[in-house]
């Protein structure tokens, strides 16, 4: 008997593994393509416009996808949905180094965003299935190695073989994932029961009102510091009907009702827009400031960004350590407020900054970052109902890729161009830890409250998940 609970709980082991391959592919595949751009784009002829979409349409693309994802794994079960995504990831990647134009790599990336979007909500469902709450550590760790390190495997493999290996460096990811998957991944998970909605009754209206307005949203903020009110008012409309469509619908993609009424949810996924707002500012707005204003070379400007990203990982680390001492809200509040710290830095940078002082606030960046977000992937995860831990974990998802979709126009409109003073750097800086601010505040809010909710139902402390092995 006891042998045949190990052989259980390996095989339950090595297909939370497969999973965590899954999701480590949407940071590594977000990161890497930064330093295949320019390749890209002198090979096959193309505007920066336009290899730009092949960043911005994997955002946009999965932004979507994931709740979608979460939505049907809720419903249906992870196996079938995982091999499923893991065989369009890997069919995408096969087929983006033969297309002889950049239009075909952004319906590649477009394609591999929909595949690689199964992965976590998938993860997820099997770690609630379990009750292994405390596996949501490593998938932190992992998926922010792999955003750190991307930029760097991305380099060695463009040096190597070229921009088609970027894509290549997929197969034997997805293939592999498929593969343990197909065999050790159970058709269904244990736990809570989903609420009835079947796929038949799938809620695509929704779905078509929320695109939309991401999209909408997406095209007002890479018009800046134009102001497009034609998209901003689109969003606005489509965001809002999506809102009253979900209160209203009998079978909704995205269960509003509940997601209110649930206590303390809603704040984390907005409170990470904004972070992640905060972060991305400064992951795509720093290194055109070095290069343009500071005149480094891109190798260069790469390496003063690497503090940020080694930060980031290590901290996630000791980050799963110190939940097992402190609550989830009081490392909230040191995240938000470190935070505040790094951006406050910024200020005073110019053209005379020096360099170490530009390492620290890299650390002082990353610091939050890797802390952070690792505490609100706890918190999103202990406060999601369980019958909609998948939609709740793509909604987590879809949080992130706003906040970087918002920064990636923010960095538009307030870094300098080629030959502008290092002043202007101020704008996007001030826009920062105006953000930051609100960031601080509204954790220690969400802080205040939780305790509230404990002492009111007598659990004396606010919820904390240990991570370690269970």
């Amino acid at each position: 008997m006891t042998r045949v609970l190990l052989s259980e709980h390996r095989r339950a082991a090595i297909a939370l593994a497969a999973l965590m391959v899954g999701t480590l592919l949407a940071p590594l595949n977000s990161s890497m393509i930064a330093v295949a751009l320019y390749p890209v784009q002198r090979d096959l002829a193309a505007s920066l416009t336009e290899v730009t979409w092949m960043v911005t349409s994997f955002y946009l693309v999965a932004c979507i996808a994931q709740p979608v994802m979460g939505r049907i794994v809720d419903t249906t079960g992870p196996r079938a949905l995982f091999v499923s995504g893991m065989l369009l990831a890997s069919g995408a990647s096969a087929v983006a180094p033969f297309v002889s134009d950049v239009s075909g790599l952004v319906v590649c990336r477009a394609l591999l965003a929909v595949g690689i979007s199964t992965s976590f909500p998938c993860a997820l469902v099997l770690v609630r299935g379990r009750g292994a709450g405390g596996q949501l550590g490593r998938i932190a760790v992992i998926n922010t190695t792999a955003g750190a390190v991307g930029p760097v495997v991305g380099g060695l493999l463009t040096d190597w073989a070229g921009w088609p290996a970027v894509f290549w460096v997929n197969l034997p990811l997805t293939l592999g994932a498929v593969v343990v998957a197909a065999w050790l991944l159970p058709d269904r998970v244990r736990g809570p029961k989903s609420d009835g909605a079947s796929t038949e009754r799938f809620d695509m209206i929704g779905v078509v009102l929320l695109a939309g307005g991401m999209l909408a949203l997406l095209r007002a903020m890479l018009s800046l510091p134009l102001f497009d009110a034609v998209s901003a008012g689109v969003a606005l409309i489509l965001l809002v009907s999506f809102v009253l469509w979900e209160i209203r619908s009998p079978a909704p993609f995205v269960d509003v009702s509940a997601l209110w009424s649930t206590r303390g949810l809603v704040p984390v996924l907005g409170i990470f827009v904004l972070f992640n707002l905060t972060y991305y500012s400064a992951f795509y707005g720093l290194p055109q400031w070095f290069q343009e204003t500071l005149g480094l070379d891109a190798a260069d400007a790469g390496l003063f960004m690497l503090p940020i990203a080694a930060t980031s990982v290590v901290a996630t680390v000791f980050g799963t350590r110190a939940l097992r001492v402190a609550s989830l809200e009081v490392l909230a509040c040191l995240s938000a407020v470190i935070l505040l710290v790094g951006v406050a830095v910024l200020l005073v940078f110019d053209t005379s900054t020096p360099r170490i002082l530009i390492v620290v606030a890299g650390v002082l960046l990353g610091i939050p970052y890797g802390l952070g977000n690792l505490v609100m992937q706890q918190q999103m995860y202990v406060r999601a109902p369980a019958r909609l831990t998948g939609l709740v974990g793509g909604l987590f998802q879809s949080a992130r890729y706003t906040g970087a979709i918002i920064a990636v126009g923010l960095v538009g409109a307030c870094v300098p161009s080629a030959g502008s003073s290092s002043a202007d750097l101020t704008t996007l800086v001030l826009a920062m830890t105006a953000m930051s601010v609100f960031v601080t505040a509204a954790v220690c809010a969400d802080t205040v409250r939780a305790r509230r909710r404990s002492a009111a139902i007598g659990l004396g402390t606010p919820s904390r998940t240990m991570s370690g092995t269970n």
